[in-house]
């Protein structure tokens, strides 16, 4: 119960008290009206959900951030737990509307049902303590994301603030790590030299990256009004290019290519032209200061040398897996401590601790979300003018999907790729609904004897 004694002593605290009150502040005035407040209040709860120390058999304590970034880092979980509680709370107080009949995606399901699986077996041989706490926090969590956004998402541009809301967890994140490296870059570099920001290591690091730039790409692509917006986007863009090559992350770098070829898929003219763009702002951010080539040279020496190196870091975690799996097939590895650890692996980590009793709702999960991914490939052929919609939700969820082979951020709860994960299957959802109810929209009444006092069906021609 240490997280539960952490949240109250954060709220006790001053600057608890004051973060209580400006985020109950948020929570009741971020209403239908005002629907950027109540996705920014999320994009608040992810960043948040992002901050932890690096600690290893070499660190047991990692260098101390500026303020207050250390402040926040030393109550992130607590903290995050307190966020989920206020957007519950403005989810409970704000009447919302809904013509939506399916606001909860079915891979969330199997994912639920996983972590059944796994409250299960620490009931059984664990502890009792951090069972009940994983239901806690997953149900808040589950209850939180397909109330809240999945439910939030009735038109067009509720779909483009949640994408905006992703795409301001890594603007939060950037500014975070810029304040910090302007007083101290060490803190966000110590583990040889790779940037891990103020996430717990550089593959942390490199998902959170990873999983905002299909956002940063959307709303470059989206914003056709205003051309220095576009510029803004396209800075994020490259800048998060740029730490996300710091980290010297493999598996970083594998998500990004395929969350580009997913998001461009048939659009290599335009990835060339980003690419062009992206070039041209970098040179011109590098003339305007005093880096020079060998300083640039210096900054990237670490992750070359990583990234050159062969080492395979994987394979001994990845064996162990599966020769837990092969002797314990039906409910995985006997537990040896008070709870689960897993690492390197969401499948094979599920195969190997829980065995079939895990894998199979495992599977289920990835097979339904294929399914969805290739729901959206072909809203994309049918109804062009929802195709970028649709890509950046392919490009995000492939990135996870990837990603989740050789990093176990798929069974996390308070995290923020489960945060995202749920997010982008929200989204897919709710396209799928709308591209349902366009099919059938000139034949029927979709949802016969539902009346809509106060909504209508949203402008699908635009969605």
């Amino acid at each position: 119960m240490d997280l539960l004694n952490q949240l109250v002593s954060l709220l006790s605290s001053p600057i608890g008290l004051v973060l209580s009150l400006t985020g109950l502040y948020l929570a009741l005035e971020a209403t239908q009206l005002r629907p950027r407040l109540r996705w920014f209040l999320l994009s608040l709860c992810g960043f948040v959900a992002t901050l932890a120390k690096h600690q290893s058999e070499w660190v047991i304590e990692p260098p101390d951030l500026a303020f207050p970034l250390q402040q926040l880092r030393e109550t992130g979980r607590p903290l995050t737990l307190a966020l989920i509680m206020l957007v519950l709370i403005n989810i409970f107080i704000t009447r919302q509307t809904n013509w939506r009949q399916h606001i909860f995606p079915k891979p969330i399901f199997f994912l639920v049902a996983v972590q059944a699986v796994i409250v299960l077996k620490t009931l059984s041989s664990g502890s009792l303590n951090f069972a009940v706490l994983t239901i806690a926090i997953y149900s808040a969590i589950v209850a939180m994301m397909v109330l809240g956004p999945s439910r939030w998402l009735q038109d067009e541009r509720n779909f483009v603030l949640s994408i905006w809301s992703i795409a301001m967890v890594g603007i939060l994140f950037a500014l975070a790590n810029l304040y910090q490296a302007t007083i101290d870059i060490y803190p966000i570099t110590f583990v040889h030299g790779w940037f891990l920001g103020t996430t717990g290591n550089p593959h942390h690091a490199a998902v959170l990256i990873v999983v905002t730039l299909p956002c940063f790409l959307f709303l470059f692509s989206y914003e056709t009004q205003r051309q220095w917006l576009r510029w803004v986007w396209l800075g994020c863009f490259a800048l998060a290019m740029i730490g996300l090559l710091l980290t010297a992350s493999r598996t970083g770098l594998v998500m990004a290519a395929a969350a580009l070829v997913a998001f461009y898929w048939r659009q290599g003219g335009q990835l060339m032209r980003l690419g062009f763009a992206a070039a041209i702002l970098l040179t011109l951010v590098f003339s305007l200061t005093d880096l020079t080539t060998a300083d640039i040279a210096g900054v990237f020496a670490n992750t070359t040398n990583k990234l050159e190196t062969a080492d395979n870091t994987r394979s001994v975690v990845f064996q162990g897996y599966w020769s837990s799996f092969l002797s314990y097939p039906i409910f995985g590895a006997p537990l040896t401590s008070d709870r689960l650890m897993f690492g390197e692996s969401s499948w094979l980590g599920v195969a190997g601790s829980l065995g079939l009793a895990g894998l199979i709702p495992m599977i289920l999960f990835g097979f339904s979300t294929i399914l969805m991914l290739f729901r959206l490939n072909h809203i994309t052929t049918i109804y062009p003018q929802s195709a970028l919609l649709c890509r950046t939700v392919i490009a995000g969820l492939v990135a996870l999907l990837l990603g989740g082979s050789t990093e176990a951020f798929l069974l996390g709860n308070l995290s923020f790729p489960v945060l995202a994960l749920f997010l982008y299957l929200s989204m897919g959802n709710f396209l799928i609904e709308i591209a349902d109810y366009r099919q059938r929209q000139h034949f029927l009444d979709p949802y016969p004897g539902h009346s809509y006092p106060e909504v209508s069906y949203p402008n699908i021609d635009s969605v």
